[in-house]
């Protein structure tokens, strides 16, 4: 039976500040992880460290147009280290990453960060959603939920994966081939390329959720598989297709609607499994 008890709506209210600012500040956390300094000797020292920048501008301060900044004063963190992985895994040898505004570059790499950050904590968010809900819920319900939170965890790691070996290289790899085509110089700026990988991994961490979401429903009674709905497939795909384009309106709609049929298929199996144990225990 639920452990629920009738406490006044402040009460809630007041839990519910709490656990959000919970997640803000594992938000943040994660985010200066990601985007703190892990090369501070070099950053510090070295030809163009941030210790060489400032000696030579109090040397010269008239000549201060000719400081070389281009190895970034020797910042690097784990977005940059990211953002080359990416490039060089994903772009041809012949593609040029360049700056495309300049007041932007930091938003684009501290935009990556967040999505990095939301998408590490992702679990630690879902735990605290459930801990606000969790005295309301009955034993077995509570036994239910534990579980898929652990199994969430293994989808969100698995939509990462798949957003970045398929999806992203997938879209990017395609644009550069039809640019090609229409003999464009494979010239990408960092935001577009940053935004072409958060869309990607982003979307198939959400595709990869949805099955999920299915299997804890059904598991709990919410959602039957047998329904109309579920076993319409063609109406399933429709709604998916749609609700991808808003999002995704590009050639990611396409790949993101494979890569969910690909994982709405053995969940649906699966969800009439979880059916008809339920009501052989009943």
């Amino acid at each position: 039976m639920s452990e629920d008890r009738e406490m006044p709506l402040t009460y809630h209210l007041e839990e519910l500040r709490a656990r959000v600012f919970k997640i803000l500040i594992a938000l943040g956390i994660a985010i200066a992880v990601y985007m703190a300094p892990i090369n501070i000797a070099n950053m510090l020292g070295g030809d163009e460290g941030i210790i060489s920048i400032v000696a030579s501008i109090i040397r010269n301060p008239w000549n201060i147009s000719s400081i070389s900044i281009g190895g970034g004063g020797g910042y690097e963190s784990l977005t940059t280290l990211f953002i080359r992985y990416s490039r060089d895994f994903i772009l041809p040898p012949d593609a040029k990453l360049i700056v495309g505004s300049v007041g932007s570059v930091f938003t684009a790499v501290l935009q990556l960060a967040l999505i990095l950050a939301v998408i590490t904590v992702l679990p630690y968010i879902l735990y605290q959603v459930v801990a606000f809900i969790w005295p309301g819920l009955y034993e077995h319900e509570k036994r239910i939920v534990k579980k898929y939170i652990m199994i969430s965890s293994l989808y969100v790691a698995g939509g990462m994966v798949a957003g970045f070996f398929v999806t992203a290289y997938t879209v990017i790899r395609a644009g550069l081939y039809w640019g090609a085509a229409a003999e464009a110089e494979p010239w990408i700026t960092l935001q577009g390329f940053v935004g072409d990988l958060m869309t990607s991994i982003m979307g198939t961490v959400a595709i990869f959720i949805v099955p999920v979401a299915l299997l804890m429903g059904t598991e709990l009674g919410v959602i039957d598989p047998d329904s109309e709905v579920f076993r319409n497939k063609k109406l399933i795909y429709a709604l998916a297709w749609v609700g991808i384009a808003l999002f995704f309106p590009d050639l990611t709609t396409l790949i993101l609607l494979l890569l969910f049929i690909a994982v709405y298929e053995p969940s649906f199996r699966y969800m009439k499994r979880i059916k008809r144990r339920r009501s052989s225990q009943a």
